[in-house]
């Protein structure tokens, strides 16, 4: 239990300072509050990793290396022009002839 609540402090305060780091870094800008407000909700989740390991009677970390393998694995999606030629003269020549229309 001290091996855990002690891995579970340095990751806090791993995180607390990474982030301190980035706001240091980031110049002022629009985008310095986003940022501020994702290091706010990584922090928020670091913190409350034990209590929804707790809840949830599963090791989040197991369920989230199996998600992460699921979508490495799978099909990278190759786009073929040539299966949708017919479609989309179609959707032209419906635009196209509802235009013409339009201007009589």
């Amino acid at each position: 239990m001290q091996s855990f609540l002690t891995s579970w402090a340095v990751s806090v305060t791993i995180a607390i300072m990474f982030s301190a780091i980035v706001g240091m870094l980031l110049p002022d800008s629009g985008i310095k509050k986003y940022v501020s407000v994702v290091m706010g909700i990584v922090v928020t989740i670091v913190i409350l990793a034990p209590v929804v390991t707790l809840f949830s009677g599963e090791d989040v970390q197991c369920e989230l290396n199996n998600a992460l393998n699921e979508a490495d694995s799978g099909k990278v999606f190759k786009y073929d022009g040539a299966q949708y030629k017919e479609y989309i003269y179609e959707l032209y020549e419906v635009y196209m002839g509802d235009d013409e229309n339009k201007n009589e």
